[in-house]
């Protein structure tokens, strides 16, 4: 089994694949009252979708959206990881682990060994075992070829 497999001739619906997390965000948005929308985005018109916002309220979430999820990213890896000894044994840089921790705090105010994020649940034992369980099944369908 390859690491580096091609999906480019298993391609997905849309650039959207199926289209859920556009369709949650949807309607989630959809359910904001007007008046809430203007608050928090300083716009008092009638907006329907973050296409319709200005270009730096757009520039704005979406940098957001980055940042939070690069933020979001590193809590679950060093959480799988188990802290920053097996980062550094899995081959991060120590300047970067030093950096994403630094940005992690500034952003949600600890350290990321000491926060939870209220709507996100890590299974940790479920993903090691699941991990194990990987390598076991490429171990031996690389023992049989």
């Amino acid at each position: 089994m390859t690491l580096d497999q091609d999906f480019r001739s298993d391609k997905s619906e849309s650039p959207e694949g199926h289209g859920k997390s556009r369709g949650r965000w949807d309607a989630f948005y959809d359910r904001i009252p007007e008046e809430t929308m203007g608050e928090a985005f300083a716009s008092s018109s009638n907006r329907t979708s973050l296409q319709d916002l200005p270009e730096d309220v757009r520039d704005d979430v979406s940098d957001s959206v980055l940042e939070d999820s690069e933020l979001i990213g590193f809590w679950i890896a060093w959480n799988l990881a188990g802290g920053f000894a097996n980062l550094v044994a899995a081959g991060w840089h120590r300047a970067t682990i030093f950096r994403k921790v630094r940005r992690f705090r500034a952003a949600f105010g600890v350290h990321p060994d000491d926060f939870t994020f209220d709507w996100i649940k890590l299974d940790l034992e479920k993903a090691w075992s699941d991990d194990i369980k990987r390598r076991l099944a490429r171990s031996a369908a690389e023992g049989r070829s």
